[in-house]
C-alpha cells in the first residue's frame, strides 16, 4: 500500500548561483565543501555522487534542488514574471530598472534576468542529475531505498520541468519546421570540469523531457513509495507537466490522456466563490486547485525578490484593458482589482510572502478544451471549457459557447484570463503563432513564434561549446 504524506514546505534562501559554465569550470572546487553541506539544511548546493552515504543525504540534497528551483532567479520570480511582463497583458512604467529591459523588448544577450534564469535552470538540471546518478549506484537497506527512489522520482521531475522551461525560453517553439533547430544543452550525466558541451535540437530536448517524466513515474510506481504533497513534485504533477509538454508539441491525444490522468489523480475541483478564489493567493495553504506550488515565506522572499513587489513598486502593471475583460459577476474580480500585484499581494505570513502556482487544475481543463478543439471534437472541448467558465462566473451563459471552430477563440481567451500573472501568456501566443501588440502598442503585430531569447553571453564567451542563436536580433519586435 502506498502512503501519502505532506511534508513541511521547503523554504528557499539566497545563495550564490552555479551556471552551466561554472559547473564545468568549478566542479573540483565544489568537492571541498561536501562534508559541510551535508550537515546544513536548507541549502542549494548538491554534493557529488560519492558523498551520498545515507538516505538522509538524498533528502538533504533534494532540498537543495528545490531551493534552486524556487529561488527568485528562477521560478520564484524571474520565470513567472517574464511570461507576462514581455506579453500584451502587462506593461512597465519605467520607474524602476527591474524587468524594464525585457518588458520594453530592449533585449540583449547580456541581460541579467536571462542570465540568472539560465544559470539557475541548469543548477536544477545538473544537481538533479547528481541525485539520480548517485541513486543508481547506492545499495542501502530496503527501508532507505524507498526514500532514495522517492528523491530520484522528484529529481527527474524537477529536471524535466527546468529543461522544459529553458527550452521554451531559449529555443524556438516545437513545430515540424523547428524540430531540428538549436535547443538547449541536454544533460544526462553531471557536467564535469572543463567538459565540452553543445546544444541539442528542439526535438531532442523534448524527447529527453518526456523520458525524464516517464522515469519519474516509474519510480513513483514502486511499492511502499512515500507520495509527497503538492508543494513537491508528485505523481499528479508529473501527469500535469506531461499534459503541458504534449500540448506544446501539438500531440493532442497525448495531452488529453495525461491531463485526464492528472485530474483524476488530484481528485479535486475548482473553487466557485470569490472568497475561496482570493484565499488561494492570499494564504500560504496549498489550495484545492494546486497540483505543484512553490510556497514562499517573507524571510526567503524579501523586497524586490517578491513577485508582489515587482507589481507595481518596481514598475510592472496589469493592463487596465485586460481587467475590463472580466465579467462583472466573475469571482476573480475581487482579487484582481486589489492592486497590480493581484495574485502576489501577500499572505497571512506577510506582504512579501506568497504562493507561486506552477501546475494548476484549471490549466488541465483548458488543455483538454484546446486539445479536443484541435481534434475537431467541439462538444468535448465545450464540456471541458465550461468547467472553468462556470466555476469562475456564476452568471455565465453556456449557450454563448458554440460547438464549432469558433470555440478556439473562447479557449484562448479563457487561458488569457485564468492564467494571468502565472507566466503563460507569452508562450501561449508563441505556440499558437498569434501576433500581439507589445509595450502598450508601441510594437504592433509582433510574432513571438519566430523569436527565441538569446543564450546569455557569459555562457557563449566561456568557450565550452554553447553557441549563440544565429540571427535572434532580427526577430525582435520593431
Amino acid at each position: 500500500m502506498k502512503k501519502t504524506f505532506y511534508k513541511t514546505t521547503i523554504r528557499t534562501k539566497k545563495a550564490s548561483f552555479l551556471p552551466l559554465i561554472a559547473i564545468a569550470c568549478m566542479a573540483g572546487i565544489a568537492l571541498a565543501s561536501c562534508d559541510d553541506f551535508l550537515t546544513e539544511l536548507p541549502t542549494d548546493a548538491v554534493a557529488d555522487e560519492e558523498a551520498f552515504s545515507s538516505a538522509k543525504d538524498f533528502t538533504n540534497n533534494l532540498n537543495g534542488v528545490y531551493n534552486s528551483f524556487g529561488h527568485y532567479q528562477f521560478y520564484g520570480r524571474n520565470v513567472v514574471c517574464l511570461g507576462d511582463a514581455a506579453s500584451d497583458l502587462v506593461y512597465h512604467d519605467n520607474k524602476s530598472g527591474n524587468f524594464q529591459v525585457l518588458s520594453m523588448w530592449q533585449v540583449e544577450s547580456t541581460n541579467a534576468e536571462l542570465r540568472d534564469i539560465w544559470e539557475y535552470g541548469y543548477k536544477v538540471i545538473n544537481n538533479s542529475t547528481k541525485i539520480i546518478k548517485a541513486g543508481e549506484k547506492v545499495d542501502f537497506p530496503e527501508s532507505e531505498m524507498a526514500t532514495v527512489h522517492g528523491c530520484m522520482a522528484q529529481a527527474y521531475g524537477l529536471k524535466a520541468l527546468a529543461a522544459f522551461t529553458l527550452t521554451n525560453l531559449f529555443a524556438l517553439p516545437h513545430t515540424e519546421a523547428n524540430k531540428n533547430t538549436p535547443g538547449i544543452v541536454n544533460v544526462t550525466e553531471p557536467v564535469e570540469a572543463f567538459q565540452q558541451i553543445s546544444r541539442a535540437t528542439v526535438a531532442d530536448n523534448y524527447d529527453l523531457i518526456l523520458s525524464d517524466i516517464a522515469k519519474a513515474k516509474d519510480y513513483f510506481a514502486r511499492e511502499d513509495m512515500d507520495i509527497p504533497g503538492y508543494a513537491y513534485i508528485n505523481p499528479a504533477a508529473l501527469d500535469a507537466l506531461e499534459a503541458r509538454v504534449r500540448l506544446y508539441m501539438h500531440d493532442y491525444a497525448g495531452a488529453i490522456q495525461a491531463a485526464r490522468t492528472a485530474i483524476d489523480a488530484r481528485g479535486s475541483s475548482l473553487v466557485t466563490t470569490a472568497e475561496a478564489y482570493s484565499a488561494m493567493y492570499t494564504s500560504n495553504i496549498v489550495s484545492p486547485e494546486d497540483i505543484f506550488v512553490v510556497v514562499k515565506s517573507a524571510t526567503d522572499n524579501p523586497g524586490s525578490n517578491s513577485l508582489g513587489t515587482m507589481y507595481p513598486f518596481y514598475g510592472l502593471h496589469v493592463s487596465e484593458e485586460v481587467l475590463t475583460e472580466y465579467a462583472e459577476t466573475d469571482i476573480r474580480n475581487g482579487l484582481l482589482n486589489n492592486g497590480d500585484g493581484a495574485k502576489y499581494v501577500g499572505t497571512n505570513e506577510g506582504a512579501d510572502a506568497h504562493n507561486i502556482p506552477v501546475l494548476r487544475l484549471p490549466e488541465l481543463y483548458l488543455t483538454l478544451a484546446e486539445a479536443y478543439a484541435a481534434q475537431g471534437n467541439y462538444a468535448a472541448a465545450k464540456e471541458s471549457l465550461l468547467v472553468v467558465l462556470a466555476a469562475r462566473d456564476p452568471g455565465f451563459d453556456p449557450a454563448t459557447v458554440a460547438e464549432n471552430a469558433s470555440i478556439i477563440a473562447d479557449i484562448r481567451q479563457a487561458r488569457k484570463l485564468e492564467l494571468l500573472q502565472e507566466g503563460h501568456r507569452l508562450f501561449d501566443v508563441r505556440r499558437w503563432g498569434e501576433k500581439i501588440d507589445v509595450v502598450r502598442g508601441r510594437y504592433k503585430n509582433f510574432d513571438p513564434s519566430l523569436f527565441a531569447f538569446p543564450i546569455p553571453q557569459t555562457e557563449v564567451n566561456a568557450g565550452f561549446g554553447v553557441v549563440q542563436t544565429e540571427g535572434w536580433e532580427q526577430t525582435l519586435p520593431r
